[in-house]
């Protein structure tokens, strides 16, 4: 959905470069918001660097985890800039969920 129109006004309203890390299955994937694109892989000096399981991802993308709750259960580790991660949710929240990156 990055590609779409909605996509690339969503994605400027970041405009950063996001890591998200699964320790359980050992990868990790590349949320390139300055370039409207996704891939696995890692990138230098990203924004911010969410560390979480796949379930736990998934929970969020289909709409049944709360964010927030499960950073403060420890199930959702941040590294790097509080502000980009903050505007990244609002992002989400206004596309519907994180399954729409």
């Amino acid at each position: 959905e990055l590609q779409t129109d909605i996509g690339k006004d969503a994605a400027k309203k970041v405009n950063e470069v996001i890591v998200y890390e699964f320790p359980d299955t050992k990868k990790s994937f590349v949320v390139d918001l300055k370039q409207c694109k996704a891939f696995q892989g890692s990138a230098e000096d990203p924004a911010c660097t969410f560390k979480l399981d796949e379930s736990v991802f998934v929970s969020l993308a289909t709409g049944k985890g709360d964010p927030m709750s499960l950073f403060m259960e420890g199930k959702i580790e941040l590294d790097g800039d509080t502000d980009v991660a903050m505007k990244l949710q609002k992002v989400l929240k206004a596309l519907g969920g994180a399954a729409k990156l």
